[in-house]
């Protein structure tokens, strides 16, 4: 019976679409698909596609691939704001800039249970789950234009590495 249910699950990936074809934007769907393998256990549950006209699975793209308004942003190249709605493995992670789109996929996984402690493959928490019948919903707008880490205590060249992939 085991057997039979991972074969559901790798006839169902989770298409991931990418609307802005850049390389911040591309990253995010790379790091989606990644998590969402680590989730449901096969690395091969999402499917990153890069077809504007791909209607099934969770689109990336800035507000305006998606008619979401920018105006409530004094400058949306430098404020982050995201939309997240998903249902059912359906929907859009929509960033006001490409920075915002990687912000929205690291929310969005936050808000499906993945946590990052600290630095490092042994900081991450990420929970086992079916990835099919995912479901977000999520508007944000970051309070300040600029955010910085504290790295007090654990200055060292291994941790500050460990801090970047």
């Amino acid at each position: 019976m085991e057997k039979k249910d991972k074969v559901m699950m790798v006839n169902n990936k989770v298409k991931i679409v990418v609307l802005n074809s850049c390389q911040t934007v591309e990253y995010a769907a790379a790091e989606l698909s990644k998590y969402l393998g680590i989730m449901a256990n096969d690395e091969e549950i999402g499917s990153i596609v890069n077809d504007k006209n791909e209607k099934d699975g969770i689109s990336l793209g800035l507000f305006k691939d998606f008619g979401i308004s920018d105006d409530f942003l004094k400058d949306p190249e430098l404020d982050d704001a995201i939309d997240i709605k998903v249902e059912n493995s359906k929907g859009y992670i929509a960033g006001s800039n490409a920075r915002s789109v990687l912000i929205g996929v690291y929310r969005f996984l936050e808000c499906l249970g993945c946590r990052w402690l600290r630095p490092g493959k042994d900081g991450e928490t990420i929970p086992n789950r079916d990835v099919s019948n995912l479901a977000v919903t999520l508007q944000e707008k970051a309070s300040y234009r600029h955010r910085g880490m504290c790295i007090e205590g654990s200055v060292s060249l291994e941790n500050m590495l460990d801090s970047v992939e």
